[in-house]
C-alpha cells in the first residue's frame, strides 16, 4: 500500500462532503416522481449486479444517475445518488445478509466517487447549456466516466502500489461503456420529453432485461475465466495449460515449455505447516511472473509443479537464464521466518512437427525435470 493511499482517500471524501454541503445550502432539493423513479431504479440496477456478478462494469447505474443531471439541480442530484447508494446497501444486506463495504472509509470513498462524478457531469451540462442536447449528453456522460475511471484507478494503484491497471483493453471497454451510457441517456431524454414519466417507465422496462442479458454473457465469461485460474496462486491452471497446448499442437505453433518442481517441498510443509507452504507457492508464482514478459504464460500444473510456456519469437536462452538466476535467490520472508527454497526444471522445444501429443510433451519435459533434479542432488 502506498503511503499516499489514506491521505488521498480522506481528501476525496472531504472534497465530496464540502461540495455536497455547498450544493445543498444553495439549492432546494426537488422531490418528484421522476426523482424517486431514478433513485429506486438506479438501486435496482446496481443490486442486480451485486447479487449475481462481481463484474460491476455491466451495471447501467451511471446511465440512470446521469439522466438526473439534465432534469434536476446539483443538490437533488447529490441526494439521488446518496439515497440510491443507501437503498443499495440496505437491499444487499437484506438479500445476501452481508455488509456491502468492510469499512466506513471505503463506504465514504465510494459515495464520494459517485457524488463527485455526478457533480462533474452537472458542471459540464451547465457549461454547455443551450447547445444541441445530444452534444451535451455525450459530453456529460464522457466527463462522468472520465472522472469515475480516474478516481477508481488512482485508488487501486495506491492500494496495490502498482501501475498495471490501465490497459488498452480497459480503455476500449470504457469507450464502449461511454457509448452505451450516452445512447441510453439520449433515449431517456427524448422519451421523457415526448411522454413524461410514462416514457421513462417504458424505457426502464426494456433497460433492466437488457442489462440482465448482458449479465448472463458476462457471467459465462467469468465462470470460464474462473475455471482456468488456479485459486491459490492466481496463475493459469492445468486445464488452461491443456487447452493452450492442444491449440498450439493443432496449429503447429512452435513453443518452448519449462516444467518446474520444487526441491524437498515436503520438508517445508512438514516443518512449517501447509499454510506456510501455500504462501511460498504464492510467493514463487508472483516472483516468476514479475521476471517474465507478459506474453509468457505461467501455469500451476498441480501441487508444487509449475509450467512455463514461451512463444518461440523470443530469446529462450535469456528466459532460461532468468529462471536459473531466480532459482538461486528465492527466499520467503515473513518477519521472523526466512525460508530459502529452490526448484528443478526441464525444458522441451516444439518446432511445429507432426505426430506429437499433449501427453507426450508433458511426459518428455517432466522426465527431463526429474533427470535434472536427480543430477543436482548428486552434486
Amino acid at each position: 500500500m502506498n503511503k499516499f493511499f489514506k491521505p488521498y482517500m480522506y481528501t476525496a471524501i472531504v472534497v465530496a462532503v464540502f461540495l455536497s454541503a455547498f450544493m445543498l445550502f444553495n439549492y432546494r432539493v426537488e422531490v418528484t416522481v421522476l426523482g424517486i423513479l431514478i433513485t429506486v431504479f438506479g438501486m435496482v440496477l446496481e443490486v442486480v449486479i451485486l447479487r449475481y456478478s462481481q463484474n460491476k462494469a455491466i451495471s447501467f447505474l451511471a446511465a440512470v444517475a446521469i439522466f438526473a443531471v439534465f432534469k434536476f439541480n446539483p443538490a437533488t442530484c447529490v441526494v439521488i445518488v446518496t439515497l440510491s447508494m443507501a437503498l443499495e446497501i440496505l437491499a444487499v444486506k437484506t438479500i445476501k445478509r452481508e455488509r456491502l463495504f468492510n469499512s466506513i472509509s471505503k463506504l465514504l470513498y465510494n459515495w464520494s466517487m459517485r457524488a463527485i462524478c455526478i457533480l462533474s457531469a452537472k458542471l459540464v451540462s451547465t457549461l454547455l447549456q443551450g447547445y444541441n442536447p445530444i452534444l451535451v449528453i455525450v459530453a456529460a456522460v464522457s466527463f462522468y466516466d472520465l472522472v469515475n475511471v480516474g478516481m477508481l484507478n488512482v485508488i487501486i494503484c495506491l492500494y496495490t502500489n502498482s501501475k498495471d491497471e490501465m490497459t488498452p483493453q480497459g480503455i476500449y471497454a470504457q469507450l464502449a461503456y461511454v457509448y452505451v451510457c450516452a445512447v441510453i441517456n439520449i433515449i431517456m431524454y427524448y422519451g421523457y420529453e415526448a411522454y413524461g414519466v410514462s416514457g421513462i417507465l417504458i424505457i426502464y422496462m426494456f433497460l433492466l432485461p437488457f442489462q440482465t442479458s448482458i449479465l448472463k454473457k458476462a457471467m459465462v465469461k467469468e465462470m470460464k475465466a474462473y475455471a482456468m485460474i488456479d485459486s491459490l496462486t492466481k496463475v493459469n491452471n492445468k486445464a488452461s495449460l491443456s487447452v493452450t497446448l492442444t491449440d498450439y499442437l493443432n496449429n503447429k505453433t512452435p513453443f518452448t515449455i519449462l516444467f518446474m518442481d520444487f526441491d524437498k517441498f515436503k520438508n517445508i510443509n512438514d516443518t512449517y505447516g501447509h499454510d506456510v507452504g501455500d504462501k511460498i507457492l504464492v510467493h514463487f508464482a508472483g516472483k516468476l511472473k514479475r521476471s517474465l514478459r507478459k506474453t509468457d504464460k505461467l501455469y500451476r500444473f498441480g501441487g508444487d509443479e509449475f509450467c512455463l510456456l514461451i512463444e518461440n519469437d523470443c530469446d529462450v536462452e535469456a528466459v532460461k537464464n532468468k529462471i536459473n538466476n531466480l532459482k538461486n535467490s528465492l527466499v520467503y520472508d515473513e518477519g521472523i521466518i526466512k525460508i530459502p527454497y529452490t526448484f528443478s526444471f526441464g525444458m522441451y522445444k516444439y518446432t511445429g512437427g507432426y505426430g506429437i501429443t499433449e501427453d507426450e510433451v508433458i511426459g518428455t519435459v517432466s522426465h527431463r525435470m526429474v533427470r535434472n533434479k536427480v543430477y543436482m542432488q548428486q552434486y
